[in-house]
């Protein structure tokens, strides 16, 4: 901008210069008007060289569009039941008892209980245990069918670690499973043993 100034400004000096003296002005003329052409030319050249972001005009220049994040889609377990729901699911079905033992253990297999339920799950085994309620009714499916998942969840949580805690469930487990499936009376030897290898890890855990 201030460059066509310059060029107006000095073409204006010139005009008036004519009227001092013809033949210089005519010669400043031809100058000027060399250098005007060289000024027009190298003006072009250069905005051919310039980057294509600084010759594009604001209002051409393509908006820079605001960015809406999409909401994610929710993705679904493969059961989105909890467990209190699996367990009457299974309890109903019309299956023999160690069909339904197997679908219950497959699920707990795979359920991810968090530290909360372990914690849970323990202080439930061990309550239901010493009011002797746990194998009163053995033809409870539904009642049977939690203690059995709420024990293997808890053993799988802690692995083949020995602790007191672990023995318990593990023997609360089993008593629970023999009866359940009825490969044991409530009376039997291999239950009573259990409960008595249960009494010295419940001390062990109260202590």
């Amino acid at each position: 901008m201030s460059g066509i100034t310059g060029v107006i400004s000095l073409l204006l000096a010139i005009f008036n210069f004519i009227k001092l003296d013809r033949i210089k002005a005519i010669k400043m003329l031809k100058f000027t008007g060399i250098s005007i052409i060289i000024l027009c030319l190298s003006a072009l050249g250069a905005s051919e060289f310039l980057p294509e972001s600084n010759i594009v005009s604001q209002e051409e220049s393509p908006k820079k569009e605001k960015y809406e994040e999409k909401p994610v889609a929710k993705v679904e377990s493969i059961e989105d039941v909890t467990w209190q729901e699996k367990v009457k699911e299974v309890a109903s079905l019309d299956s023999p008892s160690p069909k339904k033992f197997d679908t219950i253990v497959a699920y707990a297999k795979k359920y991810p209980a968090t530290k909360a339920e372990i914690k849970e799950f323990e202080d439930y085994i061990i309550a239901e245990y010493k009011n002797k309620k746990y194998l009163a009714d053995v033809q409870n499916d539904e009642y049977m069918l939690e203690n059995i998942f709420k024990a293997y969840v808890v053993n799988r949580y802690y692995g083949e670690e020995e602790t007191p805690i672990n023995d318990f469930v593990f023997g609360f487990y089993q008593n629970s499973t023999y009866t359940f499936k009825g490969l044991e009376s409530t009376n039997s030897n291999a239950i009573k043993y259990n409960e008595r290898q249960m009494d010295k890890a419940l001390a062990a855990i109260e202590n």
